[in-house]
């Protein structure tokens, strides 16, 4: 998919690269790493960095209203159901952030996210699907600058007692500028999204090195299971599951290939670093003499689970965050509405678009769902082999499938994050490029 061509941008391009960047680098920063410059006695490098994370994403926002502003003639807003449809989903953010007690200073999540949907507006009107390439590969390299910052996970993860450290870790970082570092559920899904990213832009080479690409997902896939993540567990089979059927690997042989690379060798290759683990550290002895036994490194990975509730609490989270809605049921009580209702995250994409836009944005946020399952619905049932016009396609619908049905048990998409923005790069670029052709391009 890489060509020459998509690095001769003109000055508005590079402007959206660029704020597209600021997007992705403010992510975890608010408006009180702006105040804080100001407010505290000694402020450190950390300080410094998130004051500037954040105040040239504000900086953008007015810039790309004005560049929106005379452009508008030309947007189509029948081919930007999606964006407009979340640009008003996230407009009704505000009254909740008024007219409640949450605090103002959240609307920087908003305008976060108006920027995100603001660049793309503009990006469907001056990028081809050679240029919009551009976009795929920034999103590829903040995942593995994510995945490459989150270090210390795996060194605690080895220097920790039990087996289940990856599932545990995540604190304030210093590699994270004094943020805290990504959950379990976060750390999972970028090498998940990576491993698909690296299929969907280096798809004819791995076609030309098929034991390289076979390399990558039992390298990554386990990756994804070391970090115990239920949810991402689940993502990886539906992924492989969907392999399978559009790569008919219908024969015998075929089939028993496929279950072998893509579920037994990366069992083989979790359970190898297991025991890795516990020899290093002199649990096992490599001469035989057994002091802990496989059963006991298998027990000790096993993550932590409620016996009663095995949804996390979240379904009782849901339940106290709707219960709390009956005093601003339609605008809701503004961006992190369930942080402000419950102190955690609401762990659902709807009971989040909830708690923040009320009855009035939540009615947008299904109508962009619904679309965009529209969308995949209508690629999938054209993709009849993943050949070189199609694959593009279908894995950037694979991305954005798997980011809607974590919505399901995470606020993925719904609030501004790393998923919300690789939801709406992926999305976009489905519902502006894929044609109703018979080869779907």
């Amino acid at each position: 998919m890489l060509d020459k061509k998509i690095f001769n941008f003109s000055t508005i391009e590079i402007f959206l690269t660029f704020s597209y960047c600021i997007c992705w680098l403010s992510i975890s920063t608010s408006f009180y790493d702006i105040s804080n410059i100001y407010q505290k006695e000694k402020i450190n490098l950390n300080d410094v960095v998130n004051f500037l994370r954040q105040f040239f994403n504000i900086i953008i926002f007015p810039i790309l209203i004005i560049l929106v502003s005379k452009e508008y003639k030309k947007v189509n807003l029948k081919n930007e159901i999606i964006l407009f449809s979340a640009f008003l989903y996230f407009l009704f953010q505000i009254p909740g952030l008024v007219f409640t007690k949450n605090s103002i200073m959240n609307i920087c999540y908003i305008i976060s996210a108006l920027n995100i949907l603001l660049i793309f507006i503009l990006v469907n009107q001056y990028f081809d699907t050679k240029k919009y390439i551009i976009f795929f590969l920034i999103t590829l390299l903040m995942l593995i600058l994510i995945a490459i910052l989150n270090y210390k996970a795996f060194i605690f993860f080895f220097q920790s007692s039990r087996g289940d450290g990856l599932y545990l870790f995540f604190k304030s970082s210093e590699t994270f500028f004094g943020k805290d570092s990504p959950r379990s559920t976060g750390s999972s899904r970028s090498f998940l999204f990576i491993m698909i990213i690296l299929n969907l832009i280096f798809y004819k080479f791995f076609k030309k090195n098929y034991s390289i690409k076979i390399i990558i997902y039992i390298l990554f896939s386990t990756l994804v299971l070391l970090f115990q993540s239920r949810t991402s567990t689940t993502l990886l089979l539906i992924f492989i599951l969907l392999n399978y059927f559009y790569e008919k690997n219908f024969s015998l042989k075929s089939s028993i290939r496929y279950f072998i690379i893509y579920f037994i060798m990366p069992i083989i290759l979790l359970f190898s670093i297991l025991i890795f683990k516990e020899v290093a550290k002199g649990d096992v002895s490599i001469k035989g003499d057994v002091s802990k036994s496989f059963a006991d490194i298998t027990s000790d990975f096993k993550r932590p689970m409620d016996p009663i509730s095995y949804s996390s609490g979240r379904y009782e989270d849901w339940q106290s965050i709707l219960s709390e809605m009956h005093n601003s049921k339609i605008i809701g009580y503004g961006a992190q509405g369930d942080r402000f209702l419950i102190n955690r995250s609401a762990s659902n994409g709807i009971v989040y678009a909830v708690a923040s836009s009320g009855l009035l944005g939540l009615m947008f946020f299904v109508l962009l769902s619904i679309y965009s399952f529209f969308i995949l619905f209508r690629i999938f049932l054209h993709i009849k082999d993943l050949n070189q016009k199609q694959i593009k396609y279908y894995y950037c619908s694979i991305i954005v499938l798997l980011l809607l049905l974590r919505s399901i048990l995470e606020s993925s998409y719904a609030v501004f994050s790393v998923d919300f923005i690789v939801f709406y790069t992926f999305v976009n670029y489905l519902n502006r490029f894929f044609k109703k052709t018979k080869n779907g391009n």
